[in-house]
């Protein structure tokens, strides 16, 4: 068994490598890699660089940018010219060689936890599951935040629970304390539950020599202060300005502040057809999440788990040392940040994108469940029927999963018997990634001389992204999205991203900043609350006209080329 599951993972893996290859640049990827540039050079010239403004990099530590930034240059120095085409490529495998990473971490967090057959079945689930799998090579940040929280925790349990090798454990968790605050000072909360937990350890450990633990602590977080402190700094020039300037903790208000609720990001969201206010994400969002979008048989597993755990403890946990207290310590670690996240009103949005941390630990609960299944095949009818019925679903979502490559965080559950009938219901391609795919199709179906006619606008899916792919493909260096400019465009990419129609509407526009189309945050409550003002770009009045070119995926629409009719 463990030699199947083992292979299964490297095929996961492999495919992940592959669908890397395919998928296009996400919204974000494009920023991330300016920012990493900027911050590149701020480095490598020992902070000689002055100007190192981009956009709102400023809130951004970017120690991650600068590394995957750093690593894309290798290529650059080997070939000027493949590195130039390849950008995208580039980004994605670094990207998912972090990943890569994160899934061997996973496993041996929980072969300590528990043991290997549970570690293997959680790493196979965590590969499996549609929405983590779409994000391995997309995502520059919440991907990284994984990789930091599941490899400080394994480390910091080793530091709390062993006698050997405290101080390279030390180093190491203290590193990636380090690494992940260097993509959001917001890790600190994201690892708040670990640390309690193994602090809890830690007086169990020395309940006989507290003076000694005390001694001991002010020393090690002394130690993992400076390393964490040191790696911050390390490629976030604002920081330092701002320690010169003196307005460190006002700064650092600022960012915490912007990284808990980003103002700059989305607005409004769409789940399940209903539009919401990001600013005041309703209190269901969690539960429409699993409802509609995570694979029936994934949440199937999840539930049987804890039927098990609070019925027969003995059969979900026979054998595994103190796996009562583990059980309990990995699900306050998952329900912490989200209970969190409710009680202070936190932005949220596209999926569980902010949250991917968490899906690898709800994939160890489903495994218990899915290893006494294993263990009890033979001699259990019960089991024999649950792990049918789980096959088949598992099947079916599988089916889904391949048919929407390499767009898997796109998935939506059966819920939508046919995917295409949850059209207009979620925010499917929120990130863009196939913009690629689109602007390739529209450079097949068009001539040279009928595209240097163009002039392409975009919605939903990131100027700088788009851009990017229309000089590679068509040869097209300039988008027309700006308010001041869009009538002039003859046609536009899109996805189904959620917008506010504010430039349209009567009831808004003293409200808004018509040089760069921003609005106050005490005012946002006025803008979501006019009438018929939330939408998505496929509903658009303004970009009415003929679909040309179109990416689908089962009959669903990600990605339109639409010709404007004035």
């Amino acid at each position: 068994m463990n030699k199947i599951l083992s292979g299964s993972i490297f095929l996961m893996l492999l495919f992940a490598w592959l669908s890397s290859i395919m998928l296009g640049l996400s919204w974000d990827e494009y920023f991330h890699h300016i920012n990493g540039l900027v911050r590149y050079n701020f480095l490598t010239s020992l902070g000689e660089i002055q100007k190192y403004e981009f956009r709102n990099n400023k809130f951004y530590p970017g120690l991650y940018d600068t590394i995957s930034y750093a690593l894309t240059q290798i290529v650059f120095f080997i070939d000027k010219k493949f590195y130039i085409n390849n950008i995208d490529v580039l980004m994605h495998i670094v990207n998912v060689s972090f990943s890569s990473l994160s899934i061997l971490g996973l496993y041996l967090l929980t072969k300590i936890l528990f043991n290997k057959r549970i570690a293997l079945i959680t790493c196979l689930l965590t590969l499996l599951n549609p929405f983590f799998f779409g994000h391995m090579s997309i995502n520059s940040k919440d991907i990284v935040i994984f990789f930091s929280f599941i490899w400080f925790s394994y480390y910091f349990y080793r530091y709390c629970v062993e006698n050997e090798k405290t101080f390279k454990n030390l180093i190491l968790f203290s590193f990636f304390i380090g690494f992940g605050c260097g993509v959001r000072l917001t890790f600190l909360v994201v690892i708040f539950p670990v640390v309690i937990i193994g602090f809890y350890y830690l007086i169990r450990r020395f309940r006989s020599d507290y003076f000694y633990l005390s001694k001991r602590l002010l020393k090690h977080i002394s130690i993992a202060f400076l390393i964490t402190v040191s790696l911050i700094m390390l490629c976030w020039p604002h920081f330092i300005v701002e320690i010169n300037k003196g307005n460190f903790l006002s700064f650092l208000s600022l960012v915490v502040k912007n990284t808990i609720n980003w103002l700059d990001g989305p607005k409004i969201g769409l789940i399940n057809g209903e539009f919401y206010e990001v600013f005041n994400t309703p209190k269901s969002y969690f539960l429409s999440v699993i409802t509609y979008r995570l694979p029936f048989y994934f949440t199937l597993l999840i539930i049987t788990s804890y039927i098990f755990f609070f019925i027969k403890k003995s059969n979900l946990g026979s054998e595994i040392k103190n796996f009562n207290l583990n059980f309990l310590l990995i699900n306050i670690v998952a329900f912490f940040p989200i209970i969190l996240a409710l009680f202070l009103k936190v932005n949220i949005y596209d999926n569980l994108r902010l949250f991917l941390f968490i899906v690898p630990i709800f994939s160890i609960i489903a495994a218990l469940s899915l290893n006494l299944f294993f263990n009890s095949f033979k001699n259990s009818i019960f089991s024999k029927t649950t792990l049918t019925f789980v096959s088949i679903l598992f099947l079916l979502s599988l089916y889904r999963f391949v048919l929407l490559s390499p767009y898997q965080y796109t998935y939506v559950n059966y819920s939508y018997p046919k995917i295409e009938d949850s059209k207009g219901k979620f925010e499917h391609d929120y990130w863009g990634a196939s913009y690629k795919e689109l602007v390739k199709k529209i450079a097949a179906k068009y001539k040279k001389d009928e595209i240097k006619n163009f002039k392409i606008a975009d919605c939903g899916g990131g100027d700088y992204t788009l851009i990017y792919y229309l000089n590679k493909y068509l040869g097209i260096k300039k988008t027309y999205s700006g308010i001041d400019d869009l009538d002039q465009a003859t046609h536009i990419v899109m996805n189904n991203r959620s917008f506010l129609d504010i430039f349209e509407n009567e009831h808004v526009q003293h409200l808004i900043n018509r040089k760069n189309g921003s609005m106050l945050t005490k005012d946002m409550e006025k803008v979501t609350r006019a009438t018929n003002i939330m939408q998505t770009c496929f509903d658009y009045k303004k970009f009415n006209g003929e679909d040309v070119v179109t990416v689908y995926r089962d009959g669903l629409p990600l990605t339109i080329f639409r010709e404007i009719k004035k």
